[in-house]
C-alpha cells in the first residue's frame, strides 16, 4: 500500500485535515536536542519539523518507498529502512519515541513494545497518535485497509493504556479530533 502511496502521502494526510506535524513539536517538548525516533515515519512529515525545532531525529520505516521520500526533504535526520520489531539502534539512545499514525499498521505489536522498551532511555516519553478501534470513522479506514490488503489493528486506548503499563511504561491518553487520540507515556 505505502509504495502505491508514497509519493501522495503528504499531501493526502494535509488534505484529510490529520497532520498533526505542526502540533508535535508542541505536543512532544521540550524536544530541543532531545534524541527523538520517529517509528514508522514514512516521509519523514514530523522528523522534519521536528528537525527544525532541534531535536535529534531517527526515522525508521519498513517502506522504502515511504523513506526515499523522507531522504529527497534533505533534513536533518538519521533516515533507517527496519521493521519497527526489529530495529537496529542501541540500548537507551533515545528521550522520546514518536508513533504517528503507524500503531496500527505494526503486525507484530508485541514485539514493537519489547523495542521501544529496550531504545527509550529511563524515564524516556512515549506518544501514539492512532485512531481509536472503537469508533465509527476508525472502523470505516479499517474496512478500506483491508481492500487494500493492508491488515490493521487499530488500538483501544485504554487497551494500550493497560498493555504499555504492563511493559513498565505508564501513561494515559487523550482525544484528537477524527477519532484519533494522543498516548503520552514514560518509562518506568
Amino acid at each position: 500500500m505505502f509504495k502505491f502511496m508514497a509519493a501522495f502521502y503528504d499531501r493526502f494526510i494535509r488534505f484529510t485535515g490529520i497532520d498533526h506535524s505542526g502540533s508535535i513539536p508542541d505536543w512532544l517538548a521540550p524536544v530541543k536536542d532531545m534524541e527523538v525516533l520517529d517509528l514508522g515515519g514514512g516521509t519523514g512529515m514530523n522528523a522534519e519539523t521536528l528537525s527544525r525545532a532541534g531535536a535529534k531525529v531517527t526515522v525508521v520505516d519498513a517502506s522504502q518507498a515511504m523513506l526515499r521520500r523522507a531522504t529527497a526533504k534533505n533534513m536533518s535526520a538519521v533516515i533507517l529502512h527496519a521493521k519497527a520489531e526489529d530495529l537496529p539502534l542501541p540500548d537507551e539512545a533515545f528521550d522520546i519515541v514518536l508513533i504517528s499514525d503507524a500503531w496500527h499498521h505494526f503486525r507484530d505489536q508485541a514485539g514493537v513494545i519489547s523495542e521501544i522498551v529496550r531504545v527509550l532511555r529511563p524515564a524516556g516519553r512515549l506518544y501514539i497518535i492512532d485512531f481509536d478501534a472503537s469508533r465509527r470513522m476508525t472502523k470505516t479506514l479499517a474496512f478500506f485497509e483491508r481492500l487494500l490488503a493492508e491488515p490493521s489493528a487499530f488500538p483501544e486506548p485504554d487497551v494500550l493504556v493497560e498493555t504499555l503499563r504492563q511493559a513498565g511504561i505508564e501513561g494515559a491518553y487523550r482525544d484528537l479530533k477524527f477519532d484519533q487520540f494522543i498516548y503520552c507515556g514514560i518509562k518506568k
